[in-house]
């Protein structure tokens, strides 16, 4: 205690700086180079940073300075608020922050930080990355796979009904199955994890539904992929604001009206996707598909009938 109140005035956090730098496998004398190169441009001719000072910054008896601070963020592709001690975080008011990252495992890592007290995904496609390939041994799906993560996804219906019937698909029948399967097997029977869909007919045909994860024991919304980069990281907007964070919540669980089934329908889709691998034609595959969501779940009947196409509404209600 005593510590803390004589250190106060060193606003970053040096256990957090040294974790940084190793997960870069990086000595002191490596990092205090890589901010050299980073920082020396911007800086009067003869600014130096040696091992000295990183050692010095970590230890915290010397403070991080303006200059450093954003070297740090920028080369660790972090925000300067994960550099900081708690007691120094609200004195950063910068609610928005475009986030961007030099490799997919940079990225994975931050989001893996963040996400590390439970999120909510709502997605206007279906599915999300996660449920396209086995990533059984990727660090951050273990964490959201542990039973006790809290979760919830929301997907519109119009994106699952699309990925179950299109033609026009980078997945074959088979392949769908295999995600359905992975969707069922994650969020079927689990406290913690929550799977819903809902119906954009309710809403005007240009209404937007962008890729979000929310944090809400962060206050903070993560804009997904803006711009996408394979293998070199993602770009995204991260938003630090509690008041825009309760509306998207508000939202999302109060103005949407949320389908009843959930993994009711996945399983549906499986059963109609077995029929199609089988050779059943596509028209005969919908019947299937809507006559069992009316015997199964028929209070999300008319939801589903919504978002199928007039011809194949007309089609359903012969």
């Amino acid at each position: 205690m005593q510590a803390d109140t004589q250190n106060r005035h060193i606003p970053q956090d040096g256990k957090r700086l040294k974790a940084l730098r190793k997960i870069k496998g990086l000595s002191q004398a490596g990092l205090a180079q890589a901010l050299q190169s980073l920082i020396k441009p911007y800086m009067k001719h003869g600014f130096v940073i040696q091992q000295p000072d990183i050692a010095r910054i970590e230890l915290e008896k010397s403070t991080l300075d303006v200059p450093e601070l954003l070297g740090y963020s920028q080369f660790f592709g972090t925000d300067i608020d994960d550099l900081l001690k708690p007691h120094f975080r609200s004195l950063h008011k910068n609610a928005f922050c475009l986030q961007q990252f030099s490799t997919d495992s940079d990225a994975d890592d931050y989001f893996t930080r963040m996400e590390a007290a439970g999120r909510i995904l709502a997605y206007s496609q279906f599915p999300s990355s996660f449920f396209m390939v086995n990533q059984a041994t990727n660090r951050r799906f273990k964490q959201i796979a542990q039973s006790d993560y809290c979760e919830t996804h929301l997907h519109t219906l119009d994106s699952l009904l699309s990925f179950i019937f299109s033609p026009i698909s980078r997945y074959g029948y088979a392949q769908r199955d295999s995600i359905l399967e992975r969707y069922v097997e994650h969020f079927r029977q689990r406290h913690h994890k929550r799977l819903y869909f809902f119906s954009r007919a309710s809403f005007t045909p240009h209404s937007l539904f962008p890729n979000l994860v929310l944090l809400p024991e962060k206050a903070t919304l993560l804009m997904l992929a803006p711009i996408m980069q394979q293998q070199q990281g993602d770009v995204f907007l991260e938003i630090h604001d509690e008041m825009i964070c309760k509306q998207v919540h508000d939202f999302y669980f109060q103005t949407v009206p949320l389908l009843e089934a959930n993994v009711t329908l996945l399983r549906i889709g499986r059963e109609t996707l077995a029929l199609l691998q089988d050779g059943i034609s596509m028209e005969m595959s919908i019947r299937f598909f809507y006559e069992e969501i009316q015997k199964r779940s028929p209070e999300d009947s008319a939801a589903v009938l919504e978002n199928f196409s007039v011809d194949i509404q007309e089609m359903l209600k012969e």
